[in-house]
């Protein structure tokens, strides 16, 4: 079958698909199909954008006079560059929540629309990406894992590779609501490297930053086996009680 007769084709399966199937934004309903975006305008305009942030630990700063908030420029730095681009508050903190735990799977396009703007914020040292690992317990429970999903379209732009080389070992309650002393408590001995890596700098993928303690600890793992930068990117930023 010839170019031209293909081009017809797939412009009229477009115009089906948009007329069966018109493509509407994920958290209002109203119809993309001018943008084809999962995301309208008005909803993009009304999520709360975390900036400026700390290159640190993500967390908001009062404005921007320094890149690091007073704790980072305090202690030591397991991280070359944290970047949640979003405040974890409605609506996109519901949307997440329907993902990960009523496996609503129909937001991750719409998360990566929101995602791959802040790629540009990144180091550009970074050469590989690790998805922030589930215990194989909760992922079967869940039926996936949320950071795999929103890893894949982050490694497809930057043409990276998708690293499994750190494994969950121990199942553990879930972080949310705990303080963050527990938190460490809580993770403590919880991954493992279970494979060579043979890269210089790891980018570390989740939906949530909350207190970065899962972050650090993986980071920390990573270090001791050899990889000299960690980086962390993640949809939303929440603030620890």
């Amino acid at each position: 079958m010839n170019r031209p007769i293909l081009r017809r084709l797939r412009r009229l399966l477009r115009s089906l698909e948009n007329e069966l199937l018109p493509p509407r934004c994920v958290f209002c309903g109203a119809d993309t199909i001018v943008t084809r975006a999962s995301i309208c305008r008005g909803c993009e305009r009304d999520l709360i954008r975390n900036s400026p942030a700390c290159r640190g630990c993500a967390l908001p700063l009062p404005s921007g006079n320094s890149e690091y908030c007073g704790r980072c420029q305090r202690g030591r730095r397991p991280f070359t560059a944290v970047v949640a681009p979003f405040a974890y508050a409605f609506p996109l903190d519901a949307a997440i929540k329907a993902f990960k735990f009523r496996r609503r799977l129909y937001y991750v396009p719409a998360f990566a629309e929101l995602l791959l703007p802040a790629i540009a914020d990144l180091p550009r040292t970074i050469d590989a990406i690790q998805p922030v690992p589930l215990h194989r317990r909760r992922k079967v429970f869940r039926g996936f894992n949320q950071a795999w999903e929103i890893a894949k379209p982050v490694a497809s732009a930057l043409q990276l590779p998708l690293l499994d080389a750190v494994r969950r070992c121990r199942h553990t309650p879930y972080q949310s609501g705990l303080p963050a002393a527990e938190r460490r408590r809580n993770l403590r001995g919880a991954f493992r490297v279970r494979a060579r890596i043979d890269v210089c700098h790891v980018l570390l993928v989740d939906d949530v930053i909350t207190t970065a303690t899962t972050c650090r600890q993986i980071a920390m793992l990573l270090k001791a086996h050899g990889v000299p930068e960690v980086s962390v990117l993640a949809l939303a930023r929440a603030i620890a009680d």
